[in-house]
């Protein structure tokens, strides 16, 4: 008897016999199926929108778009910049007085800066400033009188701002002090806090008194 398992033929022998059978041809071989790769997030550069990555600096924050007229599109950058800086100004070519503060007075005569009369684009100009300088006589015999310029402070301020809340509008009539002036009344409204300071005497009692004949 013939061995039986010489009448087996082979699994694979019967899938290339039934391969060339049916015309398929012979078997290619198997490829790997190609896993579908996960979806990326798109980012959507869209300049329209404030906080595209565009404008954005490499922190992630708004580095600016450009326009900051919009509220909210400026950086802080752009906000810092528009600030009030005097520091910045006093570094370059503003004068300063012997205290190292600008010299504001001076860089207005001198034509060094010329500031807008408004943020207001809008806005119209004032009168020409009041060319009127008024003696102050001062109490003491040992220090000289005051000249007050109506030019420079009607330059930065309207006639309004100081008359008649700060000062009378008359000759010896408000009986000013300088321990009133020190505590922040007439002209300590604004020397010592945004104009030059108090310590500065000379700047203000420029007229020699008058000799008794």
């Amino acid at each position: 008897m013939k061995n039986p398992m010489k009448l087996i033929p082979r699994v694979g022998t019967l899938v290339i016999l039934a391969a060339f059978i049916s015309g398929a041809g012979p078997i290619q071989k198997e490829k790997a199926v190609e896993q579908p790769k996960s979806a990326q997030p798109v980012t959507v550069v869209d300049p329209r929108d404030p906080k595209s990555i565009l404008y954005l600096d490499s922190k992630g924050n708004l580095a600016g778009t450009g326009d900051v007229t919009k509220s909210g599109v400026a950086s802080e950058a752009a906000k810092a910049g528009a600030g009030w800086h005097p520091a910045a100004l006093a570094a370059i070519i503003v004068p300063k007085d012997k205290y190292g503060l600008v010299d504001w007075a001076k860089a207005v005569k001198e034509k060094i800066i010329t500031p807008r009369h408004s943020l207001d684009p809008k806005a119209t100009e004032d009168d020409e400033p009041l060319d009127m300088d008024v003696p102050i006589v001062v109490k003491s015999d040992f220090v000289n009188d005051v000249v007050y310029p109506h030019a420079i402070h009607t330059y930065w301020f309207a006639c309004e701002g100081c008359h008649e809340k700060i000062f009378k509008m008359a000759a010896g009539q408000n009986n000013m002090t300088m321990s009133g002036i020190a505590g922040g009344n007439w002209c300590g409204r604004c020397h010592g806090k945004v104009a030059f300071p108090l310590s500065d005497c000379n700047r203000c009692h420029t007229k020699p008194k008058a000799v008794a004949k």
